[in-house]
C-alpha cells in the first residue's frame, strides 16, 4: 500500500469516526433489532461506521406530521446498513455505491394511501392497484416506508422487513432494470442466477395455481422482480424458511450479499 493511500485511509477513517453515531445510542438501537444479534461485536463495528455514513449522506424525512426521532433514524439507517453489510466498506469507501440511486427515505406514521386506482388489463388482471402500501419505491425517486410496519419486531415466521424490501427493488434497479436481476459480482454466473430464480417463480406459481399453501408470502409471485423483493426479506429475517424452500435462492442471495445468515441462527 502506497504512502498517498496511507493518508487517504487515515483522513477518511478520522472524518467518519467524529460523525459516528454516538456509543449510547448504537447500543440502544441495536438492542432492539434482533436482526443485528447474528454479527460479532468486529462487524457490528462495522455496521456502526456504515449507518453513521448512511445517515450523513442520506436523508430521512418523516411526512404526515410525524416526529422522528434520533433513535428512529438511527434504526433505519442500521437496517440500510445490514443489506449492504457486506457490499460496502465505509472505512475505504465513502460513495456508497450500492446506494447511489437514492438520496432520501420518506417515513410515513402508518400505512399510506399510493393515490392509484385500481385498473385492469384486457386479460382482467390488476395494471394498477390503488390501495394502502407498507413502502413503496420509484426508479427516479427514494424509498417510502411507514414506521408502524418498519419498526423493530420480534423475528417472525412470514418475514416483513419493509425497508428491506424497499432497497432491495433499489438494487435490483441499478442496472437500469426492474427484473429481479441486479448487477452481480464478476464472480457469480449470470446464468445460474437466472436459471435459479426463474425455476423457483415459476415452482411459486404453480403452487398457488394448485391451491398448495405457499411457504413463502405468496406475493412474490407478482412478478420477478417482487419474487427478489420478498426472498430478500426472508433471506434477513427467516433464513432458514427460505433455505428449506428455495435453497439454491439462498445461496444466490448469499453470494450477492456476501453475507451468510444461517452461520448463526436466531
Amino acid at each position: 500500500m502506497g504512502m498517498l493511500t496511507r493518508i487517504n485511509r487515515f483522513l477518511l477513517q478520522h472524518s467518519l469516526r467524529k460523525r459516528k453515531i454516538p456509543l449510547k445510542l448504537w447500543h440502544q438501537t441495536i438492542h432492539n433489532m434482533p436482526l443485528m444479534q447474528r454479527y460479532t461485536n468486529t462487524e457490528k463495528m462495522h455496521l456502526r461506521l456504515l449507518a453513521s455514513q448512511i445517515l450523513n449522506h442520506k436523508l430521512i424525512t418523516p411526512v404526515k406530521g410525524f416526529e422522528l426521532t434520533e433513535p428512529m433514524q438511527a434504526t433505519i439507517a442500521t437496517q440500510a446498513a445490514l443489506l449492504v453489510f457486506g457490499l460496502e466498506c465505509p472505512e475505504q469507501d465513502r460513495s456508497l455505491t450500492w446506494l447511489r440511486n437514492w438520496r432520501e427515505i420518506l417515513v410515513y406514521p402508518a400505512p399510506f394511501h399510493n393515490g392509484r386506482q385500481t385498473t385492469f388489463n384486457e386479460k382482467g388482471l390488476p395494471a394498477s392497484w390503488g390501495g394502502f402500501e407498507s413502502g413503496e419505491t420509484h426508479y427516479q425517486g427514494g424509498i417510502i416506508i411507514n414506521w408502524q410496519d418498519d419498526q423493530p419486531h420480534p423475528l417472525r415466521r412470514h418475514a416483513n422487513q419493509v425497508l428491506l424490501h424497499e432497497m432491495a427493488h433499489k438494487l435490483d434497479m441499478l442496472d437500469g432494470d426492474t427484473n429481479g436481476h441486479p448487477p452481480l459480482h464478476s464472480n457469480m454466473n449470470q446464468q445460474v442466477w437466472f436459471d435459479v430464480f426463474s425455476h423457483a417463480f415459476a415452482h411459486l406459481n404453480e403452487q398457488l395455481d394448485q391451491g398448495i399453501n405457499t411457504t413463502i408470502n405468496p406475493y412474490a409471485a407478482t412478478d420477478p422482480a417482487e419474487f427478489f423483493a420478498v426472498t430478500t426479506e426472508y433471506f434477513f429475517e427467516a433464513p432458514r424458511i427460505l433455505q428449506r424452500a428455495f435453497p439454491d435462492v439462498y445461496q444466490q442471495l448469499s453470494l450477492f450479499y456476501r453475507q451468510d445468515p444461517l452461520r448463526i441462527v436466531i
